[in-house]
């Protein structure tokens, strides 16, 4: 790593920010993504170093804003909206809704969000008041569909303002299928009849749920878009000076590559929403020559080492990990060979590329993923791959291990559409200079979705695929199994059986799918492994 650290430049930040003349919320946005949403342990520098006063000018700014009432403009854009705007007019929340005039007078609440930075300051609390005086003043009844785990110190954020779920009304769920209704009936309103009127409302909501769902993801597109160029401009703007002279830092390396990874991880992640149509949207946000031609800085570079070690089952795998590991973790981890899953390996095939590979931006938008994430290391002749997560994920990581430890207890004699069901648990977790790295043992098997996507794409793939549908075996399999989780284990909040990953038998060196034929010439998995 180099000698001139990112230490040195810690007193030019704060300035940084001010000559470019951006505002709180801007300022906000980099901060949230570069300090993956906790400025208290940053990788770069402390928060305090930057913006000594930013909890006031936080609480200044919320104290200062305003909730306005948006009316539903057509069919197409069907909710009406409380928004809560600063004093300069920028966006810190939002509350979607839907008015029903049958059976009875109804604003349904479809959605609540507070910008990040911006929540634990009573904003929610606002907004929901608004929409409280709003059913109040019409006479019309509020309903909400509360998500909020029990957990959460929100969950009853509801039922203190006057929220009565709908069994107070009825005396029964009436078959509703969630259990999280909540309704709020208003003095105003004169109804007869209620409780043999909402179970005809329910079910005139369960109907339009997949509508209403699809354009609420079409609002949460749009304004996911207008975010991520708010955050490209003014990583622009602060970087104004160095990308006219066409050099860069390690700070503003590691703060665009954030912004791309992040970038392309909404990108994946919008493809599986209900209604959302293609890519069309997203050409919106655009990379400048200069930006995309810039070296990529994926791993943090805090020069506050940190060693943390944590090993979940051999207690000495950390001393069989080699010297240079063990001394200088990050450095050593960032220097091994990268895992050649197959969508890295038909990259390299595409463009003519070898390893050692120097990652720009552009790269990293043309590849669609981050592929420096993982690595490949040998330890006494068995192969591992070593992952690089937030540091944030230690929790969920120690609360995954003993899941899939348990999922191992209870399926060692199970088969599931003829799968034996695996788990492929992390070995070991080391965290040092603001990265964590994950440790597991290396499988011949591939990501579902990623084997999905290998066999409806790849030419020489397709001829397979169509003669045996491999692809229909993965999903049955993989939906059994989900399916079985859901039944038989009960999970640690927050984490459910779709948040843990399933990985299918692949040959990688061949990039075709290992799947067994049985008696009926019907294709099967011989296993699927969890982690």
């Amino acid at each position: 790593m180099p000698g001139n650290t990112p230490y040195t430049q810690t007193g030019q930040i704060a300035k940084k920010f001010q000559e470019a003349g951006l505002g709180l919320k801007e300022m906000l946005a980099l901060i949230e993504m570069t300090w993956e949403d906790n400025p208290q342990e940053s990788p770069l520098v402390p928060s305090s170093q930057v913006f000594a006063d930013l909890d006031r000018l936080i609480r200044h700014t919320v104290q200062g804003s305003r909730i306005k009432r948006f009316r539903a403009v057509d069919q197409r854009h069907p909710f009406q909206n409380f928004e809560v705007y600063t004093r300069e007019g920028e966006i810190l929340g939002y509350l979607n809704m839907l008015y029903f005039r049958k059976p009875v007078p109804c604003y349904y609440l479809v959605y609540v969000e507070i910008d990040h930075p911006f929540r634990g300051q009573g904003l929610g609390g606002r907004i929901i008041e608004a929409f409280k005086e709003l059913v109040e003043r019409k006479g019309a009844l509020g309903l909400l569909d509360n998500i909020i785990p029990p957990d959460d110190p929100t969950f009853d954020l509801y039922t203190k303002l006057g929220w009565k779920p709908v069994e107070a009304f009825t005396g029964s769920t009436v078959g509703q299928p969630s259990g999280h209704y909540l309704f709020y009936r208003p003095a105003s309103m004169k109804v007869n009849n209620l409780p043999e009127k909402l179970p005809k409302l329910l079910f005139n909501l369960q109907k339009k749920r997949p509508v209403i769902e699809m354009r609420d993801n079409e609002e949460m597109v749009k304004r996911t878009i207008r975010e991520f160029n708010q955050i490209y401009l003014a990583l622009e703007k602060l970087f104004q000076k160095e990308l006219g002279q066409g050099r860069s830092t390690p700070l503003m390396r590691f703060m665009f590559t954030k912004c791309t990874t992040r970038f392309l991880h909404f990108r994946r992640r919008i493809q599986d929403l209900l209604g959302y149509t293609g890519g069309e949207s997203l050409e919106q946000i655009t990379f400048s020559d200069p930006v995309k031609g810039l070296m990529i800085q994926a791993y943090s570079f805090n020069w506050e080492t940190g060693l943390k070690v944590k090993p979940y089952t051999e207690a000495s795998l950390w001393d069989r990990l080699p010297e240079e590991i063990r001394k200088e973790p990050t450095r050593a981890i960032e220097g091994l060979h990268l895992y050649r899953r197959p969508y890295l390996r038909e990259w390299l095939r595409k463009t003519g590329r070898q390893e050692p590979l120097s990652l720009t931006i552009g790269d990293l938008l043309d590849l669609g993923f981050d592929p420096t994430r993982l690595r490949e290391i040998s330890i006494q002749e068995e192969v591992f791959i070593l992952e690089r997560v937030s540091p944030l994920l230690f929790a969920e990581t120690e609360a995954r291990e003993a899941v899939l430890r348990k999922v191992e207890q209870k399926v060692s004699s199970l088969r599931i559409h003829g799968s034996r069901l695996l788990v492929n648990p992390p070995l070991l977790w080391i965290q040092e200079r603001g990265n964590a790295y994950i440790l597991r043992k290396k499988i011949q098997a591939i990501h579902g979705e990623e084997a999905l996507s290998q066999l409806r794409s790849q030419e020489a793939l397709k001829d397979l695929n169509r003669q045996l549908r491999v692809d229909k075996t993965i999903e049955r399999t993989i939906g059994a199994v989900l399916s079985f989780l859901k039944s038989h284990l009960r999970m640690p909040a927050p984490l459910a059986p779709a948040d843990l990953a399933l990985f299918v038998p692949w040959d990688l060196q061949s990039n075709r799918p290992l799947a067994a034929i049985d008696d009926r010439l019907q294709p099967y998995l011989e296993q699927v492994w969890l982690a």
